[in-house]
């Protein structure tokens, strides 16, 4: 074998571990602020999807957008983790707020997340809801998926060191606690309150979940993070539309902080 061939071959091997951090995002809004702080940004797209690469804060990291729902989700981290070698996988966006104190802009930090509406329907209107399966083995999955102990620990640290954005003059708390996930944009009263009062969650969004079933089917490690843009009541809608923009700099100003440190 020649030199030149080891030399190729050593090149693709080195390649290959080096290991990124992947920030995904469901809708542009939630990951703009990331693309303005990328230096040598790289544009790709694989299959229908854009992909953004470069570095941020000195980490190598890839950017998508990966689409609302959980569906759009599970397929985009699917494909990321087939076309990169990705360490970890950081969630960042908007959510409805279900602690009675969140406001708008307010942080929630996930330490676990869970499908709220992967449900058996009973008699008598009873609901009850289940663990999915993984699809290789059958076996069940865990209800709720744990969030990476250290890179919780690390994002709830650096909160307080975040210069976050006023939202109508409040400034942002920040959250730490469970997550709803589930393919229905909640804004009532109603089902805000069942969330909160059945499964302690603290936020309900469309994607986190099914982005942590397939990292922690494959083995990698993630994070969720949220801003409240509204808080999931019967005016989620309107406030949704008022605050999604300031909500998701706030998330991305906290991942900004965690990657620079």
């Amino acid at each position: 074998m020649s030199l030149r061939i080891l030399f190729i071959i050593l090149f693709l091997s080195l390649k290959i571990a080096a290991q990124k951090i992947a920030i995904i995002g469901a809708m542009p809004e939630e990951i703009e602020l990331l693309k303005e702080n990328m230096q040598k940004m790289k544009i790709k797209t694989h299959h229908d999807l854009t992909f953004y690469e470069g570095k941020i804060e000195g980490q190598k990291v890839v950017v998508m957008k990966g689409g609302i729902g959980k569906v759009n989700a599970a397929y985009s981290t699917a494909l990321l983790l087939e076309k990169y070698p990705v360490e970890k996988i950081i969630f960042t966006g908007v959510a409805g707020g279900l602690h009675p104190d969140a406001r708008p802009g307010d942080i929630v930090i996930a330490d676990s997340v869970f499908h709220h509406d992967y449900v058996r329907y009973l008699p008598d209107n009873k609901v009850v809801s289940w663990s999915t399966r993984n699809i290789i083995e059958g076996k069940p999955n865990p209800f709720a998926f744990d969030c990476d102990t250290i890179l919780t620990k690390k994002a709830i640290s650096e909160a307080a060191s975040v210069k976050f954005q006023p939202v109508e003059g409040h400034m942002p708390q920040i959250f730490k606690g469970k997550i709803a996930t589930g393919d229905a944009f909640v804004s009532s009263h109603e089902k805000a309150a069942e969330l909160y009062q059945k499964h302690h969650a603290l936020a309900t969004e469309m994607e986190g979940t099914a982005v942590a079933q397939i990292a922690y089917q494959r083995g990698v490690k993630f994070l969720i993070i949220r801003s409240c843009s509204d808080n999931a009541n019967n005016n989620g809608s309107v406030d949704f539309r008022t605050f999604v923009k300031p909500a998701a700099e706030n998330a991305i100003r906290l991942v900004l902080r965690i990657l620079g440190e």
